[in-house]
């Protein structure tokens, strides 16, 4: 069986479903990688052989994406409706209130990106011909294609159970014959449907392991990490805060970024380590907690290592990954996209010492190893393309 992975250009898109695809190769299938920018230099890096889908012009969207999401980011977040404002349907334009005239503009955005990458999907569909399509978000691209055609399309959840953003297109395609849902079922949102469950199998890329992160350490380590996206936009304002609100903890706190550059150009605090872009599966199982963006990526790793969160949301699904891991009690989360260092400090005090939090965790890790893994889902898939 021949299987074409399509993935939005942010690296978070595309490793929810590297651990699939791995399997799928390792059961005899063949399978390649349709994606661009940071997705498809990533899909390098890890092994697999990819395609270009686009000219740059869907890299540019999705950072334009990226940047209009920061830009109309809150001063705070309601962190006990993030779910329902994310997943709320955009109405019509006219007659609305400036958040959901951001949604619905994000919304455009994202569906442009796809669109930025129908063509190339097609390209390699027609020259590959290949038996199933696999996407990881519903940007429409990879879906459209597949409906455009004739063949039949897959969803790999990227985190929560989020609805299908592709209905929205002018020409909605035929949904996914199934989809894949990676959310243990304590941290799905009430009302949320199901799909076919998915163990969430931790993928961070590769890179170099120093050898003192080797080595098991004195005092409690903490772990600050920034995602794939932030880093480049200019964000570290907040994150240099962070770190200053750490450096009174007896504590060792290594800064996980992409580049070991000191966050707005400030000398790193005592005690702070950098490591630049560090697999998160080699660095937290030595960590007592970790500070994150709340993108679904670090969540959903720390989920399933069952370390303790301290998420500091911004935009996009972060409100709602931060929600789930209050309401899920799996650690703690600020509301503020730009709190203050005592806020950071209550924050990542609780989840150091509150011992419901290490239950909490310790649950949701066996949870989600209890879930069926990439080996049986892949028979799901063989399935699917008959």
């Amino acid at each position: 069986m021949r299987i074409l992975f399509v993935a939005a250009p942010g690296v978070g898109h595309l490793l929810p479903a590297v651990p699939t695809a791995w399997a799928a190769q390792s059961a005899g299938h063949e399978v390649r990688v349709a994606a661009t920018g940071p997705s498809l230099d990533m899909a390098i890096r890890l092994g697999l052989a990819a395609v270009e889908v686009s000219d740059g012009t869907a890299a540019h969207a999705y950072r334009r994406l990226a940047e209009r999401a920061m830009a109309a980011r809150p001063a705070a977040h309601d962190l006990t409706t993030a779910w329902q404002r994310f997943t709320r349907p955009p109405r019509p334009e006219g007659g609305q209130d400036g958040a959901e005239d951001d949604q619905s503009g994000a919304t455009s955005e994202a569906l442009e990106v796809g669109r930025r990458m129908t063509d190339g999907i097609l390209r390699a569909i027609r020259d590959w011909a290949p038996d199933l399509l696999v996407f990881t978000s519903f940007i429409g691209g990879g879906q459209s294609a597949a409906d455009q055609a004739g063949v039949p399309s897959v969803h790999i959840g990227l985190g929560m159970p989020y609805g299908d953003l592709s209905a929205l297109l002018p020409d909605p395609p035929a949904p996914p014959v199934l989809t894949a849902d990676v959310c243990p079922p304590s941290l799905r949102p009430p009302g949320a449907k199901p799909g076919v469950p998915l163990r969430f199998v931790p993928c961070n890329g590769g890179g170099m392991v120093p050898d003192w992160l080797l080595v098991r350490p004195r005092r409690p380590r903490i772990c600050v990490t920034w995602g794939s996206v932030l880093p480049e936009l200019g964000m570290d304002e907040t994150l240099a805060t962070v770190l200053e609100a750490l450096a009174g903890f007896d504590a060792e706190v290594v800064l996980a970024i992409g580049s070991a550059t000191p966050p707005a150009g400030r000398p790193l605090p005592p005690g702070v380590r950098t490591v630049g872009w560090v697999p998160l599966t080699a660095l937290l199982p030595g960590c007592a907690a970790v500070v994150h963006h709340g993108g679904s990526g670090s969540t959903f790793t720390a989920l399933a290592l069952g370390i303790p969160q301290v998420v500091i949301p911004h935009a996009a699904d972060q409100p709602v990954n931060a929600q789930a891991v209050l309401r899920r009690g799996v650690g703690t989360a600020v509301e503020k996209t730009r709190p203050g260092r005592d806020e950071l400090r209550e924050a990542v005090e609780r989840a150091l010492g509150d011992a419901e939090i290490r239950q909490a965790c310790a649950e949701v890790r066996e949870e989600i190893a209890a879930m069926p893994g990439p080996d049986a889902f892949v028979r799901r898939l063989a399935a699917a393309a008959s």
